[in-house]
């Protein structure tokens, strides 16, 4: 049905990469050694002249500091390097900015040598855990805790993901669980073998504990696809109402079904089209048709898009709802001067929330909660209200790895400015719920009135 957040946009992009081939007439591997040195450098510059770009860079001091920071990063590529430490670099560049939106996609690099586990991971509330994939080892299960990476505990892999991942510690975790999969950040970490592997120490739900030793494999367009189908049924089991869902009404960015007891409207990217804009209005409809008490705008594995996804629903709720978004611009003025478009609805309005909820997506929870408003429900969003955006997409020119840099500050919408947007109702996925079968959400849902 969907994926998993912002991972979703760098998933894309790597599919589009290995369909469109990575000619090996123009990858590291395949250049002599002082004409390896020349395309890798190439391939760092490239990098280094779009992060330029970074408005935070108009500032001088921090101009200069980038400088003397790309510039020794740089200078690793005096000599040959394998393709994975180039990649790793790239990250490590845009990591410097601190900001969640400017990235290197690592795990969606399919450059040639690229390799990965055969194995997801998910940063749960409480821990790192494991999630099959159709060639995952069959000694390894969705739910077994993830104690230590080659040795390394899981808590110090963690503090290591903040030198490839920009972001406070909520978004390491979430983004870094997708990371882990790919040989750029494994090896980088220091997590890899001499032979290619690396060993899990997992525990199961009953506490038992054991190691799997997992090779790297070079498929990685073919885990890159598995992984869509195995995030869906994450999902299904984790976070949505799954039965009533299928019933329900669907399309690529949105699923929605209403019960005289609720409406569920689940948001999957923010994309502002016709097709979404009537969703929008026929599920308030037949809201109102059925007098259903509750909505619940589902938004926890939304990695955003267009801030634009808001105006419709903001049409269909109470003026309090618009004038509490003073800095909320859109196409035909500011959020105030949004017209309303019956049936309009004043009943209880929930969004669910968690940590892979996005930029656009954290802007509507921010916009569409508060006092007198509707309630967050899930889990922290580990994203600032306010902060850098609106991004250019890039390919590098030599391995073909997919990045974006922002492109200018996004103000709060409320008034200051929050390092994060915490639920008001917590909603945490825990490991426990994840090796005992449990959703959370559907268990939530069962309390409403």
């Amino acid at each position: 049905m969907r994926c998993k957040g912002w991972a979703a946009v760098a998933l894309a992009l790597g599919c589009a990469v290995l369909l469109s081939g990575c000619s090996l007439q123009s990858a590291l591997g395949a250049f002599r050694p002082s004409a390896r040195v020349t395309a890798q450098q190439r391939e760092l510059r490239f990098v280094i002249q779009k992060l330029e770009s970074h408005p935070m860079l108009a500032n001088a001091a921090k101009r200069e500091a980038f400088k003397t920071f790309a510039a020794k990063e740089l200078a690793l590529a005096a000599s040959p390097l394998p393709n994975w430490r180039i990649v790793d670099v790239e990250e490590r560049l845009a990591a410097w900015f601190h900001d969640p939106h400017t990235a290197v996609y690592g795990f969606a690099a399919s450059y040639p040598g690229a390799s990965a586990l055969p194995v997801a991971f998910y940063w749960a509330s409480d821990g790192l855990v494991t999630m099959r994939l159709p060639d995952t080892p069959t000694t390894v299960q969705t739910g077994d805790r993830v104690l230590a990476i080659s040795g390394v505990p899981t808590e110090q892999v963690q503090r290591r993901l903040t030198s490839l991942i920009a972001g406070d510690a909520i978004f390491v975790r979430y983004f870094g669980a997708v990371e882990l999969r790919a040989d750029s950040t494994l090896r980088g970490l220091g997590l890899v073998s001499p032979r290619g592997r690396v060993a899990l120490r997992l525990q199961r739900a009953d506490g038992s504990t054991f190691t799997a030793e997992l090779p790297l494999r070079s498929d990685v367009g073919r885990l890159l696809k598995t992984e869509w189908s195995a995030l869906e049924g994450f999902d299904g089991r984790f976070e949505v109402p799954m039965a009533e869902l299928q019933q329900g009404h669907q399309s690529t960015n949105w699923t929605w079904f209403v019960t005289p007891r609720y409406g569920f409207f689940v948001l999957t990217s923010c994309v502002d089209d016709a097709s979404y804009r009537q969703a929008v209005s026929a599920f308030f409809q037949e809201v109102a048709a059925q007098r259903s008490p509750v909505i619940v705008l589902d938004l926890q594995q939304n990695g955003g898009g267009s801030s634009n996804v808001i105006a419709p629903w903001l049409e269909h709720l109470p003026l309090k709802y618009e004038s509490s978004d003073v800095n909320l611009a859109f196409p035909q003025g500011f959020a105030p001067f949004l017209p309303l478009i019956p049936p309009t609805f004043d009943g209880r309005l929930y969004v669910l929330q968690s940590d892979g909820t996005f930029s656009s997506a954290m802007m509507m929870a921010d916009a569409l909660t508060g006092p007198g408003l509707g309630v967050r429900v899930g889990s922290t969003i580990g994203e600032a209200t306010a902060g850098w955006g609106n991004v250019a997409l890039y390919v590098t020119p030599v391995l073909h790895v997919a990045f974006q840099v922002s492109s200018n500050w996004v103000s709060a919408i409320k008034g200051k400015a929050r390092a994060t947007l915490p639920a008001q109702i917590p909603l945490n996925l825990t490991v426990g719920d994840i090796q005992h079968g449990t959703n959370p959400v559907v268990q939530w849902l069962a309390t409403l009135p």
